[in-house]
Protein backbone atom coordinates (compact mmCIF):
# COMPACT_ATOMS: atom_id res chain seq x y z
CA UNK A 1 0.00 0.00 0.00
CA UNK A 2 1.27 2.81 -0.95
CA UNK A 3 0.46 6.28 1.74
CA UNK A 4 1.69 9.80 1.58
CA UNK A 5 3.99 10.81 4.62
CA UNK A 6 4.12 13.61 6.73
CA UNK A 7 -1.59 12.80 2.57
CA UNK A 8 -3.75 13.50 2.09
CA UNK A 9 -4.18 14.78 2.42
CA UNK A 10 -4.34 19.00 3.15
CA UNK A 11 -0.87 19.15 3.28
CA UNK A 12 0.46 18.04 -0.37
CA UNK A 13 -2.35 19.92 -2.01
CA UNK A 14 -0.96 22.89 -0.17
CA UNK A 15 2.72 21.96 -1.01
CA UNK A 16 5.53 20.60 0.50
CA UNK A 17 5.88 20.09 4.56
CA UNK A 18 7.27 23.23 6.21
CA UNK A 19 9.54 22.02 9.66
CA UNK A 20 9.14 24.35 12.20
CA UNK A 21 11.17 25.55 14.78
CA UNK A 22 10.82 22.71 18.26
CA UNK A 23 9.50 26.61 20.18
CA UNK A 24 5.66 26.29 19.19
CA UNK A 25 5.81 22.85 17.51
CA UNK A 26 1.99 22.31 17.61
CA UNK A 27 1.40 18.70 19.13
CA UNK A 28 -2.08 16.89 19.29
CA UNK A 29 -2.23 14.24 21.83
CA UNK A 30 -4.76 11.67 21.86
CA UNK A 31 -4.59 9.20 24.59
CA UNK A 32 -7.98 8.34 26.62
CA UNK A 33 -5.91 8.58 30.30
CA UNK A 34 -6.12 12.44 31.35
CA UNK A 35 -3.41 11.92 34.06
CA UNK A 36 -0.99 10.35 31.63
CA UNK A 37 -2.03 13.05 29.35
CA UNK A 38 -1.38 16.00 31.75
CA UNK A 39 1.84 14.54 32.69
CA UNK A 40 3.42 13.87 29.22
CA UNK A 41 2.30 17.94 28.58
CA UNK A 42 4.48 18.89 31.76
CA UNK A 43 7.56 16.76 30.41
CA UNK A 44 7.13 18.55 26.86
CA UNK A 45 6.70 21.89 28.64
CA UNK A 46 9.87 21.51 30.78
CA UNK A 47 12.06 20.37 28.62
CA UNK A 48 14.62 23.13 27.92
CA UNK A 49 14.54 24.73 24.39
CA UNK A 50 11.45 23.00 23.87
CA UNK A 51 7.78 24.77 24.13
CA UNK A 52 5.57 23.20 21.97
CA UNK A 53 1.46 24.14 21.75
CA UNK A 54 -0.36 20.84 22.81
CA UNK A 55 -3.93 20.02 22.11
CA UNK A 56 -5.02 16.85 23.86
CA UNK A 57 -8.51 14.84 23.64
CA UNK A 58 -9.52 11.62 24.65
CA UNK A 59 -11.23 9.71 21.46
CA UNK A 60 -10.56 9.09 17.76
CA UNK A 61 -13.26 11.41 16.96
CA UNK A 62 -12.28 14.50 18.73
CA UNK A 63 -9.15 13.88 17.15
CA UNK A 64 -10.17 13.94 14.23
CA UNK A 65 -12.21 16.61 14.49
CA UNK A 66 -8.89 19.06 15.50
CA UNK A 67 -7.17 17.99 12.72
CA UNK A 68 -9.49 19.20 10.45
CA UNK A 69 -9.95 22.12 11.78
CA UNK A 70 -6.28 23.31 13.12
CA UNK A 71 -2.83 23.11 11.53
CA UNK A 72 -0.61 20.00 13.25
CA UNK A 73 2.61 19.34 12.85
CA UNK A 74 2.98 16.04 14.85
CA UNK A 75 0.21 13.71 16.05
CA UNK A 76 0.87 11.25 19.57
CA UNK A 77 -1.55 8.72 19.20
CA UNK A 78 -2.42 5.78 21.68
CA UNK A 79 -4.12 2.94 19.73
CA UNK A 80 -6.37 1.87 22.31
CA UNK A 81 -9.24 4.50 22.73
CA UNK A 82 -12.93 4.49 23.82
CA UNK A 83 -14.65 4.99 20.55
CA UNK A 84 -11.03 2.94 18.30
CA UNK A 85 -8.61 0.39 18.73
CA UNK A 86 -6.12 -1.41 17.21
CA UNK A 87 -4.12 -0.20 14.13
CA UNK A 88 -7.99 0.93 12.81
CA UNK A 89 -7.24 3.68 14.91
CA UNK A 90 -3.77 4.61 13.25
CA UNK A 91 -5.48 3.70 9.73
CA UNK A 92 -8.10 6.56 10.33
CA UNK A 93 -5.87 8.94 11.32
CA UNK A 94 -3.70 8.93 8.08
CA UNK A 95 -6.86 8.72 6.13
CA UNK A 96 -7.96 12.18 7.26
CA UNK A 97 -4.73 13.87 7.48
CA UNK A 98 -1.84 12.22 5.52
CA UNK A 99 0.32 14.39 5.49
CA UNK A 100 0.82 14.68 9.61
CA UNK A 101 3.49 12.34 11.23
CA UNK A 102 2.52 10.01 13.82
CA UNK A 103 3.92 9.09 17.07
CA UNK A 104 2.24 5.65 18.79
CA UNK A 105 2.03 5.70 22.17
CA UNK A 106 2.18 1.97 23.21
CA UNK A 107 2.14 -0.61 25.98
CA UNK A 108 4.11 -3.14 25.92
CA UNK A 109 1.63 -5.77 24.97
CA UNK A 110 0.68 -3.84 22.17
CA UNK A 111 4.12 -3.33 20.47
CA UNK A 112 3.43 -5.22 17.38
CA UNK A 113 0.53 -3.80 16.76
CA UNK A 114 3.07 -0.54 16.62
CA UNK A 115 5.15 -2.28 14.61
CA UNK A 116 2.45 -2.60 11.87
CA UNK A 117 1.96 1.21 12.13
CA UNK A 118 5.01 1.96 11.58
CA UNK A 119 5.36 -0.44 8.25
CA UNK A 120 2.13 1.68 7.25
CA UNK A 121 3.83 4.94 8.11
CA UNK A 122 3.67 6.18 11.36
CA UNK A 123 6.96 7.67 12.14
CA UNK A 124 7.84 5.88 15.94
CA UNK A 125 6.31 4.64 18.24
CA UNK A 126 7.09 4.88 22.27
CA UNK A 127 6.51 2.42 25.31
CA UNK A 128 4.10 4.34 27.41
CA UNK A 129 6.24 3.20 30.58
CA UNK A 130 9.60 4.26 29.19
CA UNK A 131 8.33 7.92 27.98
CA UNK A 132 10.38 10.90 29.37
CA UNK A 133 10.68 14.36 28.38
CA UNK A 134 14.05 14.68 26.94
CA UNK A 135 13.38 11.38 24.33
CA UNK A 136 10.07 12.30 23.39
CA UNK A 137 11.03 15.91 22.43
CA UNK A 138 14.09 14.34 20.59
CA UNK A 139 11.70 11.85 19.00
CA UNK A 140 9.30 14.63 17.93
CA UNK A 141 12.01 16.66 16.29
CA UNK A 142 13.36 13.66 14.38
CA UNK A 143 9.86 12.90 13.36
CA UNK A 144 8.91 15.82 11.84
CA UNK A 145 12.17 16.28 10.34
CA UNK A 146 12.36 12.89 8.54
CA UNK A 147 8.54 13.90 7.41
CA UNK A 148 10.00 16.85 5.97
CA UNK A 149 12.14 14.77 3.59
CA UNK A 150 10.48 12.11 2.38
CA UNK A 151 7.31 14.57 1.87
CA UNK A 152 9.97 16.75 -0.48
CA UNK A 153 11.28 13.71 -2.20
CA UNK A 154 7.54 12.56 -2.96
CA UNK A 155 6.10 15.83 -3.90
CA UNK A 156 8.74 15.63 -6.69
CA UNK A 157 7.68 12.08 -7.62
CA UNK A 158 3.62 12.90 -7.97
CA UNK A 159 4.28 16.12 -9.91
CA UNK A 160 3.99 17.38 -13.60
CA UNK A 161 7.02 19.17 -14.86
CA UNK A 162 4.58 20.73 -17.19
CA UNK A 163 1.79 22.51 -15.15
CA UNK A 164 2.44 21.85 -12.04
CA UNK A 165 -0.26 19.75 -11.11
CA UNK A 166 -0.06 16.33 -9.87
CA UNK A 167 1.16 13.67 -12.52
CA UNK A 168 -1.00 10.45 -12.92
CA UNK A 169 1.01 8.80 -9.96
CA UNK A 170 -0.75 11.64 -7.42
CA UNK A 171 -3.74 11.03 -9.00
CA UNK A 172 -4.09 7.66 -7.88
CA UNK A 173 -2.27 8.12 -4.41
CA UNK A 174 -4.22 11.23 -3.60
CA UNK A 175 -7.82 10.20 -4.81
CA UNK A 176 -7.91 6.83 -3.20
CA UNK A 177 -6.76 8.37 0.21
CA UNK A 178 -9.72 10.78 -0.59
CA UNK A 179 -12.72 7.26 -1.88
CA UNK A 180 -11.34 6.13 1.62
CA UNK A 181 -12.20 9.36 3.55
CA UNK A 182 -15.32 9.74 1.99
CA UNK A 183 -16.64 6.46 2.57
CA UNK A 184 -15.61 6.93 6.21
CA UNK A 185 -17.36 10.49 6.30
CA UNK A 186 -20.67 9.31 3.95
CA UNK A 187 -19.62 12.12 1.67
CA UNK A 188 -19.45 11.45 -1.81
CA UNK A 189 -17.00 13.17 -4.65
CA UNK A 190 -17.04 14.25 -7.94
CA UNK A 191 -14.53 13.18 -10.71
CA UNK A 192 -13.87 15.69 -13.46
CA UNK A 193 -12.23 14.34 -16.61
CA UNK A 194 -11.24 17.29 -19.18
CA UNK A 195 -9.24 17.91 -22.15
CA UNK A 196 -8.16 20.46 -24.65
CA UNK A 197 -9.89 20.71 -27.64
CA UNK A 198 -7.63 20.95 -30.69
CA UNK A 199 -4.56 20.67 -29.14
CA UNK A 200 -3.38 18.91 -32.81
CA UNK A 201 -4.18 21.42 -34.80
CA UNK A 202 -2.46 24.25 -32.00
CA UNK A 203 0.18 21.82 -32.55
CA UNK A 204 0.41 21.92 -36.69
CA UNK A 205 -0.18 25.57 -36.80
CA UNK A 206 1.76 27.44 -33.94
CA UNK A 207 4.32 24.23 -33.37
CA UNK A 208 4.56 21.70 -30.07
CA UNK A 209 6.19 25.09 -27.73
CA UNK A 210 2.55 26.97 -28.26
CA UNK A 211 0.98 23.77 -27.74
CA UNK A 212 2.44 22.92 -24.12
CA UNK A 213 0.94 26.88 -23.70
CA UNK A 214 -2.47 25.75 -24.39
CA UNK A 215 -2.25 22.57 -22.13
CA UNK A 216 -0.62 24.94 -19.27
CA UNK A 217 -3.40 27.55 -19.77
CA UNK A 218 -5.59 24.91 -19.77
CA UNK A 219 -4.41 23.91 -16.56
CA UNK A 220 -4.64 27.74 -15.05
CA UNK A 221 -7.70 27.74 -15.91
CA UNK A 222 -9.09 24.30 -13.94
CA UNK A 223 -7.04 25.69 -11.39
CA UNK A 224 -8.96 28.84 -11.18
CA UNK A 225 -12.75 27.30 -11.39
CA UNK A 226 -12.12 24.47 -8.63
CA UNK A 227 -11.54 24.77 -5.10
CA UNK A 228 -7.77 24.73 -3.55
CA UNK A 229 -9.02 21.50 -1.77
CA UNK A 230 -10.02 19.82 -4.96
CA UNK A 231 -7.18 17.49 -6.74
CA UNK A 232 -6.10 18.89 -9.97
CA UNK A 233 -3.89 16.49 -11.82
CA UNK A 234 -2.39 15.92 -15.35
CA UNK A 235 -2.92 12.22 -16.13
CA UNK A 236 -1.46 12.71 -19.60
CA UNK A 237 -1.28 14.55 -22.77
CA UNK A 238 -4.36 16.99 -22.69
CA UNK A 239 -6.18 15.38 -20.18
CA UNK A 240 -6.94 16.97 -16.46
CA UNK A 241 -8.65 15.16 -14.29
CA UNK A 242 -10.13 16.94 -10.84
CA UNK A 243 -11.10 15.10 -7.89
CA UNK A 244 -14.03 17.73 -6.39
CA UNK A 245 -14.10 16.89 -2.46
CA UNK A 246 -17.55 16.42 -0.89
CA UNK A 247 -19.36 17.30 -3.97
CA UNK A 248 -22.82 16.25 -4.74
CA UNK A 249 -24.01 15.78 -8.28
CA UNK A 250 -26.90 19.10 -7.98
CA UNK A 251 -22.93 20.69 -7.74
CA UNK A 252 -22.33 20.04 -11.32
CA UNK A 253 -24.42 22.62 -12.93
CA UNK A 254 -22.50 25.37 -11.48
CA UNK A 255 -19.21 23.88 -11.69
CA UNK A 256 -19.48 23.57 -15.65
CA UNK A 257 -20.84 27.77 -15.35
CA UNK A 258 -17.53 28.58 -13.17
CA UNK A 259 -15.38 26.70 -16.30
CA UNK A 260 -17.34 28.59 -18.69
CA UNK A 261 -16.98 31.81 -17.01
CA UNK A 262 -13.17 30.91 -16.49
CA UNK A 263 -12.06 29.86 -19.81
CA UNK A 264 -14.70 33.10 -21.66
CA UNK A 265 -12.13 35.26 -18.87
CA UNK A 266 -8.96 33.68 -20.03
CA UNK A 267 -9.96 34.09 -23.93
CA UNK A 268 -10.70 37.67 -23.90
CA UNK A 269 -7.12 38.25 -21.96
CA UNK A 270 -5.06 35.74 -24.30
CA UNK A 271 -3.05 37.40 -26.83
CA UNK A 272 -2.55 33.89 -28.21
CA UNK A 273 -3.87 33.37 -31.96
CA UNK A 274 -5.95 30.20 -30.86
CA UNK A 275 -8.96 30.76 -28.08
CA UNK A 276 -9.23 27.75 -25.33
CA UNK A 277 -11.79 25.36 -25.48
CA UNK A 278 -11.96 22.06 -22.73
CA UNK A 279 -14.46 19.28 -22.91
CA UNK A 280 -15.15 17.30 -19.98
CA UNK A 281 -17.34 14.87 -18.72
CA UNK A 282 -18.08 13.86 -14.72
CA UNK A 283 -18.72 10.59 -12.60
CA UNK A 284 -19.78 10.48 -9.32
CA UNK A 285 -18.63 8.19 -6.05
CA UNK A 286 -21.53 7.61 -4.21
CA UNK A 287 -20.03 6.17 -1.04
CA UNK A 288 -22.92 3.57 -0.27
CA UNK A 289 -21.96 1.78 -3.95
CA UNK A 290 -17.77 1.87 -3.58
CA UNK A 291 -16.00 1.44 -6.81
CA UNK A 292 -12.34 1.88 -7.80
CA UNK A 293 -10.40 4.76 -8.71
CA UNK A 294 -10.03 3.06 -12.08
CA UNK A 295 -13.57 2.50 -12.92
CA UNK A 296 -15.07 6.25 -11.62
CA UNK A 297 -11.90 7.50 -13.91
CA UNK A 298 -13.17 5.43 -16.80
CA UNK A 299 -16.82 6.48 -16.25
CA UNK A 300 -15.65 10.03 -16.70
CA UNK A 301 -14.14 9.30 -19.65
CA UNK A 302 -16.85 7.88 -21.35
CA UNK A 303 -18.92 11.00 -20.34
CA UNK A 304 -16.34 12.97 -21.61
CA UNK A 305 -16.49 11.24 -24.90
CA UNK A 306 -20.55 11.56 -24.94
CA UNK A 307 -19.94 15.02 -24.45
CA UNK A 308 -17.80 15.33 -27.65
CA UNK A 309 -20.08 12.93 -29.84
CA UNK A 310 -23.19 15.44 -28.81
CA UNK A 311 -21.00 18.36 -29.64
CA UNK A 312 -19.92 17.10 -33.47
CA UNK A 313 -23.69 16.45 -33.63
CA UNK A 314 -24.71 19.90 -32.69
Amino acid sequence: MVVIPSALSRGVRRGLYSVRQADGIRVLLIQDNPEYANLLSKRLKQEPGFSPKIQSTQDLKSGLEILNQHQTDVVLLELSLRDSSGLDTFEKIQIQSPMTPVIILTHLDDELIALRAMRQGAQDYLLKGEVEGKMLARIIRYAIERHHMTSRLLNLSIRDDLTGLYNRRGFFILTEQQLKLSMRTRKGLLLFLADLDGLKQINDVHGHMEGDRAIKAAADILCKTFRTSDIVTRIGGDEIAVAAVEAQPSCQPQIVMRLREAIETHNESSRAAYGISLSMGSAYFNPDEPVSVESLLNAADQALYAQKRAQQKA
